[in-house]
């Protein structure tokens, strides 16, 4: 199965299937072609799982326009590094590496901001788990920049 690819600032692609900013959800859902999860807790969110089980994304609505992606399995990659599906201990270092600077998360309670990718990443530790395995990556329409 293809991996998903991130489009900073827009969403993400999965293979054929672009899942961007502001799309409506009726069309999101007719798009992307994955089986949805069970029930999600709110009203304003879905939960998508591809067939064979390896990728999961939650998706937020703002009336009724996607306005956030969370990558919670499966794989997601910006021009070749892997993002979700890897260690804090690989990630951060290819992250600086490419000169994407990460910051203590100024919109969500855990993890680090990549300003430069639009993303928040989060560990398992991060969360309460245990471990530096990458817990989940979200990317926002309204990622704070400041």
């Amino acid at each position: 199965m293809d991996s998903c690819e991130l489009v900073p600032g827009k969403g993400i692609r999965c293979g054929d299937a672009e899942v961007y900013f502001g799309m409506a959800r009726k069309a999101l859902r007719e798009t992307l072609g994955w089986k949805p999860t069970a029930e999600t807790l709110w009203d304003d969110e879905d939960e998508y799982m591809r067939a064979d089980g390896e990728d999961w994304l939650r998706l937020r609505f703002l009336d009724g326009k996607l306005c956030d992606i969370e990558v919670l399995g499966g794989e997601l990659r910006h021009e070749g590094l892997e993002l979700k599906s890897t260690s804090w201990s690989a990630l951060e270092p290819a992250l600086e590496t490419l000169g994407h600077g990460l910051r203590k998360t100024q919109w969500l309670g855990e993890g680090k901001d990549c300003v430069a990718l639009h993303v928040n990443i989060a560990t398992h530790d991060d969360v309460g788990g245990d471990g530096d395995g990458i817990e989940w990556v979200i990317t926002s329409s309204d990622f704070h920049n400041e």
